[in-house]
């Protein structure tokens, strides 16, 4: 027997608004194989010499993927035609209705539902209507109708409308003289509204955005969509700022055979505070001419170099120093590969960079004979400067490397040697105008492997001791000649205890005769391989003094570097803990450290606090080098009972005793809406001026967001955070 029902889930479930069960696989598979007869059910049934069939008690009729149901059908065999009473159910693959009468015809698919509730599949949405005429299997009208994505039982937000159209094929939906319901109130009419019935992208206005900060004001944006083609669309965006003015952007996006990109930008015509023009220019494309041969474009331009103090929504846009304009191309061989790149920047605040006109790259590795491998890294560039020594510099560095490795110990060799030809403009009196440096570069890397079992507290775990060696050994080589392009210190962490150069750049190669000693601990679960803890310590101990500096200098004199440290924990099954610290031994202090607790329960609470320190090493002064800091940073998310959630954040400056970003705020989540207001606070000026904003969001799920995007504060401000992660 043919069965259909509907069911209506609780007001606390998030599904479908309805379930249609039906029709039978079976039988629907036999009406598709034999070119969809009609299958009439009911507990009886009479017929007449008019050719009329009265079924009654749980009248079903089935056509293909269409199934009515009724406490009383009365169906023509003839014209096709079903009149039905008392609880009528009627449904496809695409709508699902229910309603106290229904005139349908099943060979011309059209009919009429009074005093209908429709739900929508793809959607997940539900409402009611005085009336629905089905005109097709594509196109629904709906007289009196109202729409909404919560649950049965509730009705937090709905769209009220005379009259909507829905035509499934186009994807389209439209509604005239449309009322937005929240809680009760109306909140938005519109004469007309159109909204899409699937995921296909539609021309239109997306949701609008209002706030109020100190530095634009009160201020509103109401973006636009264009649908141009189905691989490239675009959106404009004005938004107004009381003190400043009309703000107009766009952003066009683009995805062609091997190649996706966007381009865009702001105008901001005589800001009002500024009393001048103020735009940016951006553009970013990546594709591939074949599927070896890449490339990469980027371009930034902005109008006074206070932009993005002015107009920035985070510490990132504050931060800005230089916009990168680059160009790449690379192809991929086996095993090499070859990149050429050019380079420049719009420099905002600090120095000005090199432009490199062009940079070309070569680099490859394979093996040999006998275990011997082999690694190639090669550079051309010509860099390009208005006020310093500029030039061209080839670098070469060709290495060769014999590991041997067993599941105990492994050791590897390596030996290598670079040579740096330069031939410069403008060098300094008395300086060569084509320095060259050729230096060897020998290491020895080996370390070894240990494991027992242990009985950590109850639990089986096993414990490892990894102990490595590091040998490097490279001969000084007079360098004063030679400027800096692109070389600078790089910060001494664990990882730089296995380097062959202490510098950022090829335009120093540091001296040494050094050996590191470093050491790893893990612990792991016996049962899962679950890492529970791992820590790492090591120092370098220097045979000789290093002779070779970022500028000309007396040796650096120190017999032992700085003890660096990593540790990672998981403290309990809620809690990780996480460190790196770097202490002078010299001075007995701690020259850097960062250490973080991660609070991750079960219940959807978020928890995060970090500590940050670090002290300018004067040893290893020079321009560019970071000032100390020392900085807190706590932010979370705490669920308050079953739907609101409570989100802050506090990153504080120790030495400044000053806020760089704050903000609290609440949140609401339910299954068809939810809310969110934050007042923050962050400094927006490379000088520390700070601003205060309110932010408001109001999503009616399923339809729209009205106000600021604070998930994307909340993204960025709260480490860890995923809304879909936690439930909200």
């Amino acid at each position: 027997m043919t069965q259909a029902a509907v069911s209506q889930p609780s007001d606390a479930q998030c599904g479908s608004a309805f379930e249609f069960i039906g029709p039978d696989p079976a039988v629907a598979a036999r009406a598709k194989a034999s070119g969809q007869p009609i299958y009439v059910v009911a507990d009886s049934s009479e017929a007449d010499p008019d050719g009329n069939i009265v079924l009654q008690g749980q009248a079903a009729i089935v056509k293909g993927d269409r199934q009515l149901n009724a406490d009383e059908v009365t169906f023509n065999r003839d014209d096709q035609a079903a009149v039905a009473t008392g609880a009528v159910v009627f449904g496809d693959s695409r709508m699902m209705l229910e309603g106290t009468s229904l005139q349908y015809n099943l060979e011309a698919d059209q009919g009429t539902i009074e005093n209908a509730s429709y739900a929508l599949r793809e959607k997940r949405a539900r409402g009611r209507a005085t009336r629905i005429i089905r005109r097709d299997a594509s196109r629904h009208t709906l007289e009196g109708a109202f729409y909404t994505t919560c649950p049965p039982g509730k009705r937090d937000w709905a769209l009220r409308a005379t009259k909507v159209d829905l035509d499934f094929d186009d994807g389209q939906g439209s509604a005239r003289n449309v009322v937005l319901d929240f809680k009760g109130v109306p909140i938005l009419y519109s004469p007309y509204f159109s909204f899409p019935l699937s995921d296909e992208r539609k021309s239109g206005f997306l949701a609008p955005s209002a706030g109020n900060s100190d530095e634009t004001g009160f201020e509103f944006r109401a973006p636009y969509y264009l649908n141009l083609a189905p691989n490239y669309d675009a959106t404009i965006t004005p938004r107004y700022m009381s003190k400043r003015g009309l703000m107009m952007g766009g952003l066009g996006r683009y995805l062609f055979r091997g190649t996706e990109g966007e381009i865009g930008g702001t105008l901001l015509p005589s800001d009002k505070e500024a009393d001048r023009d103020r735009n940016y220019v951006f553009l970013k494309q990546n594709g591939r001419f074949t599927p070896r041969w890449t490339h990469y474009l980027s371009y930034n331009r902005v109008s006074d170099d206070q932009y993005f103090e002015d107009f920035g929504n985070n510490l990132t846009d504050v931060s800005t120093t230089h916009l990168q304009r680059l160009a790449t191309t690379s192809y991929n061989g086996d095993n090499w590969r070859v990149r050429g790149q050019v380079e420049t920047y719009q420099t905002l605040s600090g120095s000005r960079p090199y432009r490199r006109l062009p940079q070309l790259m070569f680099n490859t590795s394979g093996f040999l004979f006998g275990g011997l491998n082999y690694a190639i890294d090669s550079e051309f560039t010509e860099y390009d400067h208005p006020d310093l020594v500029d030039g061209t510099r080839i670098d070469l560095y060709p290495s060769l490397s014999l590991p041997w490795e067993t599941a105990a110990f492994r050791v590897e060799p390596r030996l290598g040697f670079r040579y740096t030809q330069y031939s410069l403009n403008d060098q300094l009196p008395g300086r060569d105008d084509n320095p060259s440096r050729s230096v060897p570069i020998f290491s020895v890397d080996s370390g070894m492997f240990f494991e027992r079992d242990l009985d950590l507290w109850g639990v089986d775990a096993v414990q490892t001791l990894e102990p490595r060696l590091f040998y490097l050994y490279i001969p000084n080589r007079d360098q004063d000649d030679i400027p800096l392009f692109d070389t600078s210190d790089t910060d001494f962490t664990f990882q730089s205890l296995f380097r062959t150069n202490r510098f950022s750049g090829p335009d120093r190669q540091g001296d040494a005769n050094q050996v590191t000693a470093a050491v790893t601990s893990r612990i792991l679960s016996a049962s899962s391989g679950v890492e529970m803890l791992r820590t790492s310590l090591g120092q370098i101990r220097y045979l000789r003094d290093r002779q070779v500096g970022l500028r000309p200098g007396s040796a650096i004199e120190a017999s032992e570097s700085a003890i660096v440290g990593e540790l990672w924990a998981r403290l309990t099954r809620s809690l990780t803990a996480r460190g790196d610290l770097e202490w002078d031994p010299d001075s007995g202090s701690t020259q850097r450290s960062v250490f973080g607790l991660y609070y991750r329960p079960d219940n959807g609470v978020l928890l995060n606090a970090s500590y940050r320190m670090r002290r300018e090493l004067p040893k290893l002064s020079a321009p560019g080098l970071t000032e100390s800091l020392e900085q807190i940073d706590i932010s979370g998310l705490i669920p308050l009972g079953r739907n609101w959630q409570l989100v802050g954040r506090s990153y504080y400056s120790l030495p400044e005793s000053k806020i760089i970003e704050s903000f609290i705020g609440l949140g609401y989540e339910s299954c068809c809406w939810g809310a969110r207001v934050v007042t923050r606070r962050y400094v927006r000026s490379l000088s520390g001026d700070t601003t205060s904003a309110i932010l408001f969001e109001l999503e009616l799920k399923g339809l729209t967001n009205i106000g600021n995007k604070v998930e994307n504060l909340l993204t960025e401000g709260v480490f860890g955070y995923s809304r879909d992660a936690y439930g909200y």
